[in-house]
């Protein structure tokens, strides 16, 4: 008897052979059906939303075993919310980095680091300022989709009128210096019609502030280099500060704020003071082109520079901050591993480029940078080179980051107003912020 009939039984044999002949597919796997996983991003409106949603749920049309349906317009507390309540998206898009550190210690997001070595994703690939931004304590917790970095913008005209070269803008801050005066324009009763600089003006754009951005171009660390101290007090962050309290001593406070400060007008309107011919110089990101080919007069004419340096230490050139978005698993995914390919998969040139030209943002990888599909508008291209060139920090990702810009934005507006000395109002930051890092560090 053949060796399946003496271990089935004769009797067996006719009802399985019926069962072969009568369904021949019964032995071929059914397909599965795909895996949907939830992508929710930050981006508020309807052009920039509506944008994300088809790139990321292009994803569904390069591969079959995971449905993307992606949403816009989601916050930061309405993800807590939902990540709470064990409902959340699996990956989270936030606008920011500033969620970084918080969310890590609390256990809100997903450690990816078992993620990257098992599906062998390069951290190299990222330019080394947005690998950074989504680390804590060495972990990335977070892939970043698009930076911003910031650089020197001027307005041409201006420069003209006070009879400087349009050509030739200032590369140290003592040069910058040299023109606080000179671009202070008044007309024939002597009111002033524009400044040289409004060094808070547009800080909202950053992290409330751009101190740090001007700490860092002077030399200054925010944070000890094993992420322990904080360090707003370092000799070179109280020079920072000096420099810009000196600007309001020399121009005048109330000269200055008579034009506004931080989000006062609206940068993100055509009353943005650059735009208006206001101010003469303006530390801003790279998403001003695009802005200012909507916003501004069709003659308007400005240049953008790298971020000046102290004379006595050109080592630090080229340097400045990053920003970005930031891509998250969220801790109670239900597809962790799914969600984590998508981060993947969004990191490619397609997916990167074509957000990058919607929002005119850097892109974070090293080969997107390098992209021909990159918009060719020559300015936004001097951002998208500084970003991959320039030696850029990212704000401290510590479990006290959104106090510690909040702290150092409202220092910095006692210093310039004369409330505070410069080191009186550091020396405040450090001691409040690190007894807050510590009371955190001890669970207390």
């Amino acid at each position: 008897m053949p060796a399946l009939a003496r271990r089935l039984g004769p009797a067996l044999i006719p009802v399985l052979l019926g069962v072969t002949m009568l369904h021949p597919a019964a032995s071929r796997a059914l397909p599965r059906a795909p895996i949907t996983i939830n992508v929710a991003g930050c981006w508020p409106d309807s052009y920039q939303g509506g944008q994300f949603t088809k790139i990321a749920e292009s994803y569904n049309t390069v591969q079959s075993a995971v449905r993307v349906v992606a949403s816009y317009a989601a916050t930061p507390q309405q993800i807590l919310t939902a990540e709470t309540a064990g409902k959340p998206p699996d990956v989270f898009f936030d606008c920011s980095n500033g969620n970084v550190g918080t969310w890590a210690t609390s256990g809100v997001v997903t450690d990816l680091e078992p993620y990257i070595k098992k599906y062998h994703f390069d951290v190299n690939s990222l330019t080394p300022g947005a690998n950074a931004l989504g680390r804590y304590n060495g972990d990335a917790y977070a892939l970043p989709y698009l930076n911003d970095t910031y650089m020197l913008l001027y307005n041409r005209t201006l420069f003209r009128k006070a009879g400087l070269d349009p050509n030739k803008p200032p590369r140290t801050w003592e040069q910058v210096q040299a023109l606080w005066k000179p671009l202070t324009l008044r007309d024939a009763s002597g009111k002033i019609t524009s400044l040289a600089m409004l060094p808070t003006y547009g800080g909202g754009d950053y992290a409330g502030t751009y101190l740090p951005v001007y700490i860092t171009t002077f030399g200054g660390h925010l944070m000890s280099a094993d992420g322990k101290k904080i360090t707003a007090n370092c000799a070179e962050c109280v020079q920072a500060l000096t420099w810009e309290a000196n600007y309001y001593k020399t121009v005048g406070v109330s000269n200055v704020d008579r034009f506004g400060a931080y989000n006062n007008p609206n940068v993100g309107s055509p009353q943005n003071l650059f735009l208006s011919g206001k101010i003469a110089m303006y530390i801003s990101g790279e998403w001003n082109p695009k802005f200012i080919s909507v916003y501004g007069s069709k003659v308007f004419a400005y240049g953008v520079a790298p971020l000046p340096y102290p004379a006595a230490r050109p080592q630090l050139a080229n340097s400045g901050m990053i920003n970005g978005n930031m891509g998250y698993v969220m801790r109670k995914a239900a597809h962790p591993d799914e969600a984590f390919k998508f981060l993947m998969w969004v990191q490619g040139d397609g997916p990167t480029v074509r957000f990058a030209n919607v929002l005119n943002n850097v892109p974070q990888t090293r080969s997107a940078i390098a992209s021909p599909q990159l918009d060719p508008n020559p300015y936004f291209r001097a951002f998208v080179r500084y970003a991959g060139s320039a030696h850029l920090q990212a704000f401290p990702n510590v479990s006290v980051a959104s106090e510690y810009a909040a702290q150092l934005a409202a220092v910095e507006d006692k210093v310039v107003h004369g409330q505070m000395s410069p080191q009186a109002g550091l020396d405040k930051v450090t001691h409040d912020l690190q007894a807050l890092l510590d009371q955190n560090s001890n669970g207390l």
